[in-house]
């Protein structure tokens, strides 16, 4: 599903809207489960925030529940994250933390994981596809 899919579908607490300008603030009300495909990420959560009307990006909010580990998966596109709370974690062992940001190239393979829980907004043109589903 699409950030403009579920954005359509829902109402969104935190979402203000003026004129041409969006902004949202976090509503802890507007958290979905989240998804690669049809598959859900246990303890993976978003909400969708802005995408580009020609379809260039999009970006959403994730937030990892304490413990969180996600599946290996492959990029289809350059993602951008930027941690705001917590310690996002890479499966080299790489810790992001609050402030920071890591890119991951188009066809790169990881999975992440969050021991004490996380939130990072993240902007990309595409999703993710499911490499493996032992998660870690």
């Amino acid at each position: 599903m699409t950030t403009a899919q579920l954005r359509d579908e829902l109402v969104l607490f935190g979402l203000n809207v003026k004129d041409a300008r969006r902004w949202y603030s976090i509503d802890e009300r507007d958290w979905r489960a989240m998804k690669i495909g049809d598959t859900v990420l246990p303890g993976f959560f978003w909400i969708p925030v802005a995408e580009d009307e020609r379809g260039a990006w999009s970006s959403y909010w994730m937030r990892l529940q304490p413990g969180a580990r996600s599946f290996e998966h492959q990029h289809d596109s350059t993602e951008l994250i930027m941690i705001l709370d917590g310690v996002f974690t890479d499966d080299d062992g790489t810790d992001f933390l609050p402030g920071q940001t890591v890119c991951y190239a188009a066809g790169s393979r990881h999975s992440t994981s969050s021991e004490g829980g996380c939130t990072v907004l993240v902007v990309a043109h595409t999703g993710s596809t499911i490499v493996s589903r032992a998660q870690g």
